[in-house]
């Protein structure tokens, strides 16, 4: 007879938030100047940061404030069929871009992101993920923003990007909530398999190596791992997903010459992580 799991409080780990997933945001209007010939970006980009979907408001209050004011500096273009007139169609209407990055490591492993990401289609939103090195959507960190601006206000627009971003933040908080309560095997399975290839792999590209952070960057979060710390983490992989892409081998000296930096960057690798481990709290939980 197998009894059932009992549920654990939310409170009983580490508390997650919304600036757990989100990094990086921004909110743009997007204006060109009236009898201008347009070059290939918009003249004017105002802009300001936010990390939490509920900022959204008061940040566009303070970029519209920043609008008015060139305003009467600079006449914009605009059609009354259109609204503001952009060399990027996807900026006509209203002009308001609004981005940010989020790691969705828990939809990932519960299963959940391929329908998640469609449904961000189907709104009308669009992502890119980091790919190289055989590596697909690599550590689960996509930038998302609002693929069209035209057809709504701007407040009503302002109110649906805002809609869809705290669903998505907490759908993904929801799923890392649901990896601990329900399948505690699934999460711990895809640390240790990180855990496993950082300390051991013998060659390990620069994504490839993005890309075994990311489960090691959820655990951090939660307070399950001890050893090395989200800081540490966030910077590496920022700094490793944000390199330039290199083109395959297409020879095999330049193959050899993939093979030796690998096999150097490993060696440093498995040093960094050789006593990284999951803490006691985290054993408890997830076994």
């Amino acid at each position: 007879m197998r009894f059932a799991r009992r549920r654990r409080a939310y409170g009983e780990y580490p508390n997650l938030s919304r600036t757990d997933v989100i990094s990086d945001g921004s909110l743009m209007l997007c204006r060109n100047p009236a009898k201008k010939a347009f070059g290939d970006n918009d003249a004017f980009l105002i802009s300001s940061d936010w990390d939490d979907p509920d900022e959204l408001p008061g940040v566009f209050a303070q970029v519209e404030a920043e609008e008015r004011s060139l305003a009467t500096k600079h006449a914009f273009a605009w059609n009354p069929d259109f609204g503001y007139l952009s060399p990027n169609p996807s900026h006509c209407g209203t002009g308001l871009v609004v981005q940010a990055t989020m790691h969705l490591e828990g939809l990932h492993i519960i299963g959940d992101l391929p329908p998640v990401l469609s449904a961000l289609t189907a709104l009308r939103f669009r992502y890119s993920g980091y790919t190289a090195e055989g590596v697909t959507n690599a550590a689960y960190i996509f930038r998302i923003w609002n693929g069209s601006t035209i057809g709504l206000s701007e407040q009503d627009l302002l109110a649906r990007i805002q809609r869809v971003f705290t669903d998505l933040a907490d759908q993904e908080t929801a799923a890392r909530k649901v990896l601990v309560e329900e399948h505690p095997l699934l999460l711990a399975d895809a640390i240790e398999r990180a855990l496993a290839t950082l300390r051991h792999a013998r060659l390990l590209g620069p994504t490839e190596y993005a890309d075994m952070l990311s489960p090691i960057r959820l655990a951090t979060i939660m307070g399950f791992i001890e050893g090395i710390s989200r800081e540490r983490i966030d910077k590496s992989l920022r700094r490793h997903l944000e390199r330039p892409v290199s083109d395959p081998p297409s020879s095999p000296e330049e193959e050899r010459i993939r093979d030796n930096r690998d096999a150097r960057f490993a060696e440093k690798v498995n040093a960094e992580f050789a006593n990284v481990r999951l803490t006691d709290r985290a054993k408890e939980l997830l076994s």
